[in-house]
């Protein structure tokens, strides 16, 4: 029983990222960007590798020895403004890497993020991606 539970809930947050339709609305789940710029800099860590604001030359506050470790890292972080170098090109994928772990990369699991709170920041992942595309024409 209580594997089943777990499946089930995991189905169901994996139905976030699919664009799964409530009964009661009859809409499909909407991140928002600004609260996922917020995660992606504070609760999600993801700017202790990808940088602030995903500006890899600007790290927060780390200890010296996380950010030595973090350096090393191989491959390192991609540039996550950047389409051409992104190995994952959904939000299913980008979901379950968040989720589970990108295995072949330094990135590990966040199981303390809620569904909304993946929601908003791949969200905020699609505003860098189209930040970096603006960028480069």
């Amino acid at each position: 029983m209580g594997w089943a539970a777990i499946q089930f809930t995991h189905m169901s947050d994996l139905n976030v990222w699919a664009g799964s339709q409530s009964a009661s609305s009859g809409q499909k789940a909407q991140g928002d960007a600004e609260q996922g710029r917020a995660i992606f800099n504070g609760k999600g860590v993801c700017s202790s590798c990808h940088g602030v604001d995903e500006y890899r030359d600007q790290p927060p506050q780390l200890e010296a020895d996380t950010a030595m470790l973090i350096a090393q890292l191989n491959p390192p972080p991609p540039d996550l403004r950047n389409r051409k170098t992104l190995r994952l090109t959904t939000d299913k994928a980008r979901f379950n890497a968040i989720r589970e772990g990108h295995p072949g990369t330094g990135m590990f699991p966040d199981t303390t993020m809620t569904a909304q709170e993946l929601t908003d920041t791949l969200a905020y992942l699609e505003v860098l991606r189209k930040e970096g595309a603006a960028k480069r024409k």
